[in-house]
């Protein structure tokens, strides 16, 4: 079973769940047996020897040690006749029945990206730019659905990188329809938590059966099969030695990786009680099931957990051993070299070869009008070339990065003029409309916090077809409300986009370095843009903006000026976005460049209204830019850089400000201010730990070095150092940010707690 602490969903069934748990699918039908002919000695020793079958557990990443028997077994010539397996057992078990071989099975481990395996959302580098702007803005990964009324997502994780993974083991059997045909033939085990019982799958699509085995309830969604509704089997058969015994076997070999050889520590808080209490009614569970076992393995995996799916060498290496350590019992079902390498040539005969090319592609799942789209995207791409698996899931990942869709999977049907390629496309079921949650909060000083909750709705082809309104709100300390629409022009990328802002937030004032005073400022207007998007990296927009802005001193003395009056302003804006991550990225660059002609300006007035400072036509110009690059295994390299000037004009209100993480973090927000500023990033961070896979990602430490200023005129440019050091937790909320930087040249410092973006 994967990782245990996600099966509370579970315990409800398990209490009410029926001591006569029946099977819905009869594994009892002997798979029938190759007819290929061979030495008559071979043959002879193939039907006298007891027919041997291994039932693989499930245990998360403790079941990669299932390669490690597996290769054992093909070393000391011991036939594997049928096999089982639940959860990741039926990973496992599935590969090797699809006739792929136990480095094969590794190069697969290898090969996947697990930190995109569980990932909530689609990968960013393939996100199409609006919603690589929402990642950016929500950094979270939970979103909700308004579809018919407020609803929850079935699952953490809809599975899509799995899927992919599955239907790569299940692509050439395409023609399949008994798992008995198979190399070796195969059962898994799911759970129907509508019935409450134990489903043996044998039957059907094998991507979908080994999907269903797959399904940890709660953070993947479940599986729909034959109307039922199915989540991961470990529950009530994690070890399904009775399957292969129904199968046929004469011997079973039972792998039990979900128990540990050391002895569970003694719980002592809430949730270790629970976790306990769970693993004891799993436990007991496993029990049952291995009475049908003639032979029990218990891998030694003390110190490897079920998050270890990157250390694939050192778990099935103790799969091995723990396979060599029970020699003695296990060379009993050896077999001679003429009896081995007839089995292996009947179970290499059985296998099937990737097509070569497709006949035709089809898409099903979705509306006509995206049907025709999508079928003319994957044409182009895929039809009258050779099929290459690589290519396909790209451009599934590529289809994905819409965020409409919950899983895309794909396989082959027969048809008379050779295969077609069949792609899948299950919507989601909770939107659109979508709604993408965030709290950012963030110390202000060491005594105060700030705390917003902010709300983003996205309704598609509303009201218009092939549009996109966007409806922004937030509340707390900073207060925001906007609403935008999107309308494509055509299909080549332009568009338009009218908008409606409102804003009310904090402003800090200082001088040389000493808080003066708090200001709330309130922005409203209105704006227009048009622009040009190539879809996935880069947009560009030219537009108008109005504002009516109010800076009312909150906390000051009352002779100290206030601002208002219109904002209007004419844009050139262009963003570029190459980088695979909202939070940390391993590579890619980000830019983003502006020009802005300020017609108008909000004046600045003293406690009597009388005008201070006024300022129109004003020219503007800002480039942003940051770079990261992966060094070594666990290391992250960042470059960051910045800078505006106004043109030796004076920008009055709109000066650009310096201050907090990653922006001169020694200083306070926008504590430096300026008609100009510079300023430069240079740092590493260093993968420390990973949390829960269900939970986020990784944790990192890093240091780095700040320097900038932000000045009126060039000529009286003071730059400023900080050194800064922290720790990033990637969390399925959004990014937890501790750190403290230290000025190297003012002497002061700050420490930094914060959740949400913490990077303006």
């Amino acid at each position: 079973m994967t990782d245990r602490r996600v099966f509370s969903l579970l315990c409800v069934l398990l209490a009410c769940a029926s001591p006569a748990l029946g099977q819905t699918t009869d594994p009892s039908a002997n798979p029938a047996s190759s007819t290929m002919p061979s030495d008559g000695a071979a043959q002879a020793a193939q039907a006298a020897r007891p027919k041997i079958g291994l039932a693989l557990g499930g245990g998360a990443a403790r079941g990669i040690a299932h390669i490690g028997i597996l290769r054992w077994f093909e070393e000391h010539r011991i036939p594997v006749d049928f096999i089982a397996g639940t959860s990741m057992g039926g990973l496992i078990g599935g590969a090797y029945a699809s006739g792929l071989s136990p480095d094969e099975i590794t190069e697969l481990m290898n090969s996947a990206d697990w930190s995109l395996m569980f990932l909530a959302d689609s990968p960013f580098r393939y996100k199409t730019f609006r919603r690589k702007e929402d990642a950016r803005a929500f950094p979270g990964q939970v979103d909700f659905g308004l579809k018919g009324g407020f609803k929850l997502p079935s699952g953490l994780n809809a599975g899509q990188q799995i899927e992919m993974l599955l239907d790569r083991i299940a692509l050439p059997y395409y023609e399949l329809q008994d798992f008995d045909h198979l190399p070796t033939p195969f059962r898994c085990v799911a759970t129907d938590i509508r019935k409450a019982e134990p489903v043996v799958i044998g039957t059907g699509s094998l991507s979908r059966a080994l999907r269903a085995t797959m399904a940890i309830p709660a953070a993947f969604t479940p599986v729909v099969l034959d109307e039922r509704l199915l989540v991961d089997g470990g529950a009530l058969n994690n070890v399904p030695a009775d399957v292969v015994k129904a199968m046929g076997a004469n011997v079973a070999i039972a792998v039990n990786v979900g128990s540990s050889t050391d002895e569970a520590p003694v719980p002592s808080t809430l949730f270790g009680v629970l976790t306990s209490t769970l693993d004891s009614m799993m436990t007991s569970g496993t029990r049952v099931a291995l009475k049908s076992a003639d032979l029990v393995i218990v891998p030694d995996l003390k110190g490897l957990t079920g998050s270890d799916w990157r250390r694939t060498a050192d778990l099935a290496a103790q799969g091995y051993k723990a396979a060599e350590a029970q020699a003695s019992d296990l060379l009993k079902y050896q077999v001679d070299e003429a009896t081995y390498a007839e089995w292996t040539r009947a179970r290499a005969a059985r296998r099937k070869a990737d097509p070569l090319s497709v006949s035709r592609i089809i898409v099903e799942g979705v509306p006509e009008v995206e049907t025709t789209h999508l079928t003319k995207v994957l044409e182009t791409r895929h039809l009258g070339k050779p099929l290459v698996r690589e290519d396909l899931e790209d451009s599934i990942l590529l289809i994905s990065g819409t965020d409409r869709y919950e899983v895309i999977g794909y396989n082959l049907r027969a048809a008379a003029d050779g295969p077609e390629l069949v792609v899948r496309i299950t919507p989601k079921s909770y939107g659109p409309p979508f709604l993408l949650p965030a709290l950012d909060v963030q110390n202000i000083d060491s005594n105060s916090f700030s705390m917003s909750l902010r709300m983003r709705l996205a309704m598609y082809d509303t009201p218009l077809p092939n549009s996109e309104l966007r409806f922004d709100v937030g509340i707390g300390t900073e207060q925001t409300a906007a609403v935008e629409l999107y309308k494509m022009v055509g299909h080549r990328g332009l568009f338009v986009a009218p908008r409606a802002f409102f804003s009310r937030r904090s402003l800090n004032g200082y001088q040389d370095g000493d808080f003066l005073a708090e200001y709330r400022v309130k922005r409203t207007g209105v704006g227009a843009d048009i622009g040009y998007t190539t879809g996935m990296r880069t947009e560009v927009r030219l537009g108008y903006d109005e504002a009516d802005v109010r800076a009312r001193l909150r906390i000051g003395e009352p002779s100290l000026p206030e601002a208002n009056g219109s904002d209007s302003v004419a844009s050139l804006r262009f963003v570029f976005d190459g980088q695979n991550s909202p939070l940390v990225p391993s590579r890619g660059v980000r830019t983003r460049a502006a020009f802005r002609y300020y017609f108008d300006t909000p004046d600045i007035v003293d406690e009597n209204d009388n005008v201070l400072r006024s300022a129109s036509d004003v020219p503007q110009g800002e480039v942003v830019a940051s770079w990261f690059k992966r060094v070594g295994t666990r290391q992250r390299m960042f470059v960051n850089g910045g800078g505006g000037t106004s043109f030796d004009h004076d920008p009055g209100f709109n000066q650009f400000s310096l201050g907090g993480p990653l922006r001169l973090g020694s200083f306070n927000n926008d504590e430096l201010r300026g008609d100009n500023y510079l300023l430069g990033v240079v740092g590493l961070l260093h993968e420390w730990a990973r949390l829960p896979d269900v939970l986020g990602a990784n944790v990192y430490l890093g240091g780095w070095l700040e320097q900038g200023s932000a000045f009126n005129a060039w000529r009286d440019a003071e730059y400023k150092a900080s050194l800064s050091a922290g720790a990033v937790m990637e969390t399925l909320f959004g990014p937890v940010f501790i750190g403290y930087s230290q000025s190297l040249t003012d002497g002061g410092g700050r420490f930094y707690v914060s959740l949400g973006p913490f990077v303006r």
